[in-house]
């Protein structure tokens, strides 16, 4: 009878708590992740975030872009920031958009802030919204873009000039 040698036990040893280990560790990150999707917006992943203090120095900075708001803890628009997101990517509008999560925010003091560069009314809520800025004002906003089908979204950046008729 052949015996098997003591170092083949101790790798064996060492594959299981590998994999073991390996197995925890992806667990947690899979977890972590869900949850940091699940509270966040899906367009963070194709435009730039700030805060709602930093938007009088950006209108300084750019003249022209275009300012989403949404929540990232409603569940209700998430499809529709997951589709809007392959739009901003495929007519490479990252650049020229930002984005501020009205769950983070004090939405009488954006409101305030907001109010510098429009004469409308606004209503922000946890619902997507979209305000045009051209050389330092609101020309146009978007109120619940979740609403809305692509197609009429953008013809309404075709008509401000955001992306080529």
């Amino acid at each position: 009878m052949k015996t098997i040698p003591k170092k083949n036990y101790a790798i064996l040893a060492v594959i299981i708590f590998i994999t073991i280990f390996l197995v925890f560790y992806m667990r947690n990150w899979y977890i972590m992740t869900k949850e940091y999707n699940s509270d966040n917006s899906p367009m963070l992943k194709s435009i730039n975030e700030i805060n709602s203090n930093e938007i009088s120095n950006y209108v300084l900075e750019n003249p022209r872009f275009i300012l989403y708001t949404s929540s990232g803890l409603n569940k209700n628009i998430k499809g529709f920031e997951s589709k809007f997101k392959g739009y901003v990517l495929n007519k490479n509008l990252k650049d020229y958009m930002i984005y501020i999560n009205t769950a983070d925010t004090d939405i009488e003091d954006l409101k305030n802030i907001l109010n510098n560069y429009t004469n409308e009314e606004l209503d922000i809520n946890d619902s997507v919204n979209m305000y045009i800025f051209e050389n330092g004002k609101i020309v146009k906003i978007i109120t619940k873009a979740e609403n809305q089908d692509t197609k009429s979204i953008e013809q309404v950046f075709k008509k401000y000039g955001v992306i080529d008729a």
